[in-house]
């Protein structure tokens, strides 16, 4: 079981996005696969505690972050020399514009950012 862990830029961004109309669907919407109709931010949450695979409907990828953010994760795991893994997800499938962006090490995750790609690059 991973622990979820926000940064402070997603936790300003996340408030942006959630109040948007353009995002109900990811927050409020079903994803088709799933049996219990979870919303993708839900689905996605659920993978990240139970450590389950994220289907590839969601299109995980490397990302390449610049060093300032990955400094700053860094700092969050004390005494553990760690090599981060920077990936981003879209909520809305491949072609999909709705992103978070996230680390994850060990049995942590943490949020870095959530936006589309016009709001993160």
């Amino acid at each position: 079981m991973s622990k979820i862990t926000p940064t402070s830029q997603f936790k300003s961004q996340y408030k942006i996005v959630k109040k948007n109309a353009r995002w109900r669907p990811i927050f409020n919407g079903k994803v088709s696969f799933d049996p219990e109709a979870a919303s993708p931010w839900d689905y996605i949450i659920d993978c990240f505690l139970t450590d389950k695979t994220i289907p590839e409907y969601f299109y995980v990828h490397p990302l390449h972050l610049p060093n300032k953010v990955i400094q700053q994760l860094k700092k969050r795991v004390p005494g553990q020399d760690v090599t981060f893994k920077i990936l981003e997800l879209h909520f809305d499938g491949h072609n999909g514009d709705h992103l978070l962006v996230y680390a994850q090490i060990v049995d942590q995750v943490y949020l870095v950012s959530i936006g589309t790609h016009s709001d993160l690059f």
